[in-house]
C-alpha cells in the first residue's frame, strides 16, 4: 500500500514566462490557492503520510513558506539533477525502500477521484489525459488495451494521443530510471532534443515491457505549461469553487448588505463586507478584510483574496479571480483572466489577461480583445511561434509592471516583469522585463486667436 509521494517542482518553467521569471511557476495562485497546495491538499486527504517536493534552491524558501503548516510535507533540492527523472529519484531517496510511491508534476490539478485511482492502483502505472492540443507541444503516450504501450516526444502523426497526468511508480520502476538516457530515445527523425534525463524516458523500457498501465482521466485536468493554460485554469477552478457554495458563509465580522443583488451564494473571510448596490449574478468566495460596495458588479462568479478593494462600478467577468491586497476602482473593467497579489487598477481601464504581482494599470488603460481579422495572436514561446487554443487575445503582464494613463495593449501581447509602458503608447508587440517603453513625440505651436475667425 503505497503511503508516499514525490511532487517534481524543480522546473525552471521557461514556457510560463513572464510569471515564472521571479518565481517557481508552482507558486501562482489559481482561483486563489497556490497551484501546488491543490494535488498536495488531495494527497493529504487520501490518506498520504509523507509528500516529498523536490525544487531548486532558488525556489526552496518560497515553496516552504507555502507548505509549512502541513506536517507530512518535506521540502528537497536538488540542484545537480539535468531532469524530471534525477529530481524523482531524489525525492525516492528520502523513501528508502517504502514500496511504491505516487509521482506527479508540481505544475498540474488532478480532480480527486482520478488521483484516487491512482493512489489506489497495483504495479506501475501512468494516469493519462486525452491530448486537446497537438503532440508536436508534448511528451505522450499511445494507450492501447488499459496499457501504455509507446511514450514519445513532441511527435508528428496520431500515434501520441495521450499526455501524463501522474505516475504510480513501484521500486522497479524506480531502479528503472537510475538508468535514463540524457536525451529523449523515442523522438521521429529530424527532431532536436535537449540534453535532459526525463522522467518519461525513463520509463520507455517499462513501458515497451508491456509493464506501465493506463488510467485515463475522467475529470478536468490542468498541465500549467504555459500562461494561457494558467488562465483557463484558473477560470475552471474559479467556476468550481464558488459552485460548491449552496449556503452563505460568513466569517466574524462580515457583513453583507440586504440590498446587495446576488443569484447565488457568498463565503465571505473575517471583516469582509459587500455593501449597497453590489450585483452578483453567480456566487463569490472573498477572503478576510475584503470590501465589495458601491455598485460594482460581477457578471459571473469569482475569488478575491484577502484585503481587497472594489468598489464604485467596476465591472467583472464571470470566472475571475483577483488577489489579495488589490484596488479595483471607478469604473475599471476585467473582462476575463486574473489579477494577482497587489495590483492597482482604477479610472476607466479595461483588462483581459494575466496581471503579476505589484503591477499598477494606469487610468484609462485599455486591452483590446478582438483583431481586426477575427483571429487568434500568436505567441512566442521559446523562440517558436504557436497559437493557442485559448486566451490567445488575452495580454500577460509579468510582475512589477506599470502603465500609464492611456495605455493600449494590443491583442495577444506580452510584457515582461519590470517594466513599463509609457503614457499613450500604442503596444502592438511584445516587451522585454525590465524595458520603459515610451512615446517620442513632436509638437507644433502656431499663433491662433480671434483673427482667424474674421474679427
Amino acid at each position: 500500500m503505497k503511503k508516499s509521494a514525490v511532487i517534481l517542482a524543480a522546473g525552471r518553467g521557461h514556457k510560463m514566462y513572464p510569471f515564472s521569471a521571479v518565481r517557481s511557476k508552482t507558486t501562482v495562485k489559481i482561483a486563489g490557492v497556490p497551484l501546488i497546495l491543490y494535488n498536495i491538499r488531495t494527497l493529504i486527504a487520501l490518506g498520504c503520510e509523507t509528500v516529498i517536493v523536490v525544487t531548486r534552491n532558488a525556489y526552496a524558501r518560497e515553496i516552504s513558506a507555502l507548505v509549512s503548516g502541513l506536517p507530512c510535507v518535506r521540502v528537497v533540492t536538488d540542484d545537480a539533477g539535468i531532469g524530471t527523472a534525477d529530481s524523482l529519484l531524489a525525492g525516492a531517496a528520502f523513501l528508502g525502500e517504502s514500496g511504491c510511491c505516487v509521482a506527479l508534476y508540481g505544475d498540474t490539478i488532478l480532480g480527486r477521484s482520478d488521483l484516487e485511482a491512482l493512489w489506489t492502483a497495483d504495479g506501475g502505472t501512468a494516469l493519462v489525459n486525452r491530448l486537446s492540443e497537438s503532440p508536436l507541444n508534448w511528451i505522450g503516450a499511445e494507450v492501447l488495451g488499459g496499457r501504455v504501450t509507446h511514450i514519445g516526444a513532441h511527435e508528428r502523426g496520431g500515434r501520441v494521443t495521450h499526455g501524463f497526468a501522474g505516475f504510480s511508480l513501484t521500486q522497479a520502476c524506480i531502479r528503472a530510471l537510475r538508468d535514463t538516457s540524457e536525451y529523449f530515445p523515442n523522438v521521429k527523425v529530424g527532431v532536436g532534443v535537449p540534453r535532459e534525463r526525463f522522467l518519461e524516458a525513463g520509463l520507455v523500457p517499462v513501458a515497451e515491457g508491456g509493464a506501465l498501465s493506463a488510467l485515463v482521466c475522467g475529470e478536468p485536468f490542468f498541465d500549467i505549461d504555459k500562461p494561457w493554460h494558467m488562465l483557463a485554469a484558473n477560470h475552471c477552478m474559479v467556476e468550481q469553487s464558488c459552485a460548491a457554495l449552496c449556503e452563505n458563509r460568513l466569517g466574524d465580522g462580515a457583513e453583507l448588505s440586504p440590498d446587495a443583488d446576488i443569484a447565488g451564494f457568498v463565503q465571505l473571510g473575517k471583516n469582509a463586507r459587500i455593501g449597497r448596490g453590489v450585483t452578483i449574478k453567480g456566487s463569490l468566495i472573498a477572503g478576510d478584510g475584503t470590501v465589495i460596495e458601491n455598485g460594482a458588479a460581477f457578471e459571473g462568479s469569482a475569488v478575491i483574496g484577502g484585503g481587497t478593494s472594489i468598489r464604485n462600478f467596476c465591472k467583472i467577468a464571470n470566472g475571475v479571480s483577483i488577489g489579495s491586497n488589490c484596488i479595483v476602482d471607478h469604473c475599471a473593467e476585467i473582462l476575463g483572466g486574473m489579477l494577482m497579489d497587489k495590483v492597482y487598477f482604477c479610472h476607466y481601464g479595461e483588462f483581459y489577461g494575466a496581471a503579476g504581482s505589484y503591477t499598477d494599470l494606469g487610468a484609462g488603460t485599455v486591452c483590446g480583445t478582438l483583431r481586426f481579422d477575427d483571429g487568434e495572436t500568436p505567441h512566442m514561446v521559446l523562440g517558436r511561434r504557436e497559437v493557442p487554443p485559448f486566451f490567445a487575445n488575452a495580454c500577460y503582464l509579468g510582475d512589477y509592471c506599470r502603465t500609464g494613463v492611456g495605455a493600449m495593449l494590443m491583442p495577444g501581447t506580452t510584457v515582461g516583469p519590470y517594466s513599463v509602458i509609457g503614457p499613450g503608447v500604442l503596444l502592438a508587440r511584445d516587451l522585454p522585463e525590465r524595458s520603459l517603453l515610451r512615446l517620442k513625440q513632436e509638437q507644433v505651436v502656431t499663433d491662433w486667436g480671434e483673427a482667424r475667425y474674421g474679427w
